[in-house]
């Protein structure tokens, strides 16, 4: 079946109500998530790394979420399970082979459509473009983003569910797509033989999109970053593209044509490379996710899963102060 990238909650009931959900090739996915401390990451190494069956089975803040209420049909993706807490990253991405156990445990197939939403901040569209997105670095490219997300759904009046759905195990496979999708800090560092700059160095030859709030990316709001390490709020070079600045204000996303001139305004170059970062990889899943699908290119956006936190751990040089002035 055929669904564009961004589906809207009209879509979603005409194909429920027609049967498709779950029966003809469609799978719905609830990714509500409760933010929660991060985990201690060398104890998950030690008792959790990939032990789906134990973690599905532990209370979850998320599922409960997921359980007081969402659309008919939807199964539940935790993205405290999805992924795992390491050094750096809040949410490391496990190696393909892993991660297709769970996919398959939740009882999700190959073949199919997933249409992915969620609860709460950005249109319940924040973890379910995260998701989405880790999804899309696995191989799968049949994926939808509910607009809106469920108080879109709620908004409307349509049918909501507590039925905790559960589906046989599924077939779903995984490939390892990553290069494409997703970028490393190891990348970001990486000079080319003959070269003197870092490819993070190269802003005038690629898109490096900060998702963040302005006040976060301009130094006037709180950060994260240790003062005594790093004399800056951000990345030089970066442009300030926040996901925040994508929604009307009922929490849906604006025309494409809006989204189109937001981001010409705000720097974007057309036909560069584009990388998003933001404090997880999730605002910039969602940023990804949206220009992936308002200006579709050979060479998709690619997600750097770390933060500035990470950047300030490893190469605290690299982050600068003040805001940065496009050029008139």
């Amino acid at each position: 079946m055929s669904l564009k990238k961004i589906i809207d909650v009209g879509s979603v009931n005409s194909l429920l109500k027609k049967g498709i959900i779950n029966k003809e090739g469609v799978r719905l996915i609830d990714c509500s998530f409760a933010v929660a401390p991060r985990p201690d990451w060398k104890e998950f190494e030690q008792e959790g790394y990939g032990e789906f069956k134990t973690l599905m089975a532990a209370p979850s803040p998320s599922r409960r979420l997921y359980q007081a209420g969402h659309i008919p049909e939807a199964v539940h993706v935790d993205l405290d399970i999805a992924t795992y807490p390491s050094r750096y990253q809040r949410f490391q991405q496990y190696r393909a082979d892993l991660f297709e156990k769970y996919a398959q445990m939740v009882g999700l197939n190959s073949k199919e459509h997933f249409i992915f939403y969620g609860k709460g901040a950005f249109g319940g569209m924040l973890f379910a473009s995260k998701v989405a997105w880790i999804f899309k670095s696995y191989g799968h490219e049949n994926i939808s983003l509910i607009d809106g997300g469920f108080d879109s759904w709620k908004r409307n009046g349509l049918e909501v569910s507590t039925e905790d759905v559960k589906l046989p195990t599924g077939n779903w496979k995984a490939e390892d797509e990553f290069k494409k999708y997703v970028i490393t800090f190891q990348e970001l560092e990486a000079k080319k033989d003959g070269e003197e700059n870092q490819f993070i160095e190269k802003t005038s030859e690629v898109n490096f999109l900060d998702s963040r709030i302005r006040g976060q990316f301009e130094g006037t709001q709180e950060t994260g970053l240790d003062p005594h390490l790093v004399n800056g709020s951000r990345i030089k070079g970066f442009k300030n593209l926040p996901s925040a600045e994508l929604l009307t204000k009922d929490g849906t996303l604006k025309s494409d044509d809006a989204i189109r001139s937001w981001m010409n305004k705000n720097g974007y170059v057309d036909d560069q490379p584009v990388i998003t970062s933001c404090n997880a990889g999730i605002q910039a899943a969602l940023l990804a996710y949206v220009i992936d699908a308002v200006k579709p290119s050979p060479v998709p956006p690619r997600v750097y899963n770390g933060s500035l936190k990470e950047m300030e751990l490893r190469s605290p040089k690299k982050i600068s102060e003040g805001p940065q002035h496009l050029p008139h």
